[in-house]
């Protein structure tokens, strides 16, 4: 992929807030968010009390006891509802959805983002940042960051297997699964969901993981994926990636080890490495 990307992408934004905002987060969710300084951000999930991805955000501290958190836009759930629904006891309030739009910017952007106001968090996209602004087109403006087509984010997220939660992922999907580590805190002790992530961590494998799939040609979202007769996946995203081709993403079974061949209803592709 090309480096210096930005697009304009939409999502939702909510706020918790009180003197228990923080105890309640860092009960629900599975990064340590009571680590997070006032002004920091980071990248957490929600589960479901099972262990079964929910969604995904990126939380910021505003002040010691009031957060943003940054959500998927709709219809991929926001995971407002699981937080809500455990939110009994607490001296905590929880406001929103809204709509807003944020830029995207992959990394090598940061430099010239610095200082752009706004907040900045961690993108869903490994090697991105998302800036919240009234109007994040022109914050591009200013800084002279030209703005790439819808077409290209979705070939970054492809490229970079960043699973969006309920396309990419189905509703029994586990963390390792999805190849979202990165979110969980492992030394946190519990949060909804806990046993599962850590069962899975230091006792088991998953028998399933999101993978590329490189394409010798374009194939429909819900094309099955076979390895010598039998079905192994299906394509759950596809995009054509600058520089690579046809990508797919899909949810394989563990024997499409890297490099195995595969067919697309006949079109021939190839299981990717992980990025």
């Amino acid at each position: 992929m090309t480096d210096g990307v930005a697009v304009v992408r939409p999502r939702r934004i909510a706020w918790v807030e009180g003197p228990d905002a923080c105890d309640l987060l860092h009960g629900l969710l599975t990064a340590d968010i009571r680590a997070v300084p006032v002004g920091g951000a980071t990248r957490s999930l929600v589960l479901d009390a099972q262990g079964h991805l929910v969604a995904s955000m990126a939380v910021a501290r505003d002040a010691g006891d009031a957060f943003t958190l940054v959500l998927d836009p709709p219809p991929t759930p926001d995971g407002l509802a699981v937080i809500q629904a455990h939110h009994v006891s607490e001296d905590a309030e929880v406001l929103g959805p809204e709509d807003t739009r944020v830029l995207v910017a992959t990394d090598d952007l940061a430099s010239a983002l610095a200082g752009a106001g706004g907040l900045q968090v961690p993108g869903a996209i490994p090697g991105t940042i998302e800036v919240l602004a009234d109007d994040p087109a022109v914050v591009a403006q200013e800084r002279g960051i030209g703005l790439a087509a819808d077409g290209v984010h979705e070939a970054l997220r492809i490229w970079s297997a960043a699973p969006v939660i309920g396309v990419d992922t189905s509703s029994r999907a586990l963390v390792q699964e999805a190849r979202l580590d990165d979110a969980v805190s492992f030394d946190k002790g519990c949060y909804l969901g806990q046993e599962t992530v850590a069962r899975l961590h230091y006792r088991g494998h998953a028998n399933r993981r999101l993978a590329r799939i490189a394409l010798a040609g374009p194939v429909p979202v819900g094309t099955p994926l076979t390895a010598e007769g039998r079905e192994v996946g299906t394509v759950t995203s596809v995009a054509e990636v600058p520089g690579h081709g046809w990508t797919a993403l899909s949810m394989v079974r563990r024997e499409a080890a890297d490099d195995t061949d595969v067919d697309a209803n006949g079109t021939s592709g190839r299981v990717l490495a992980a990025p």
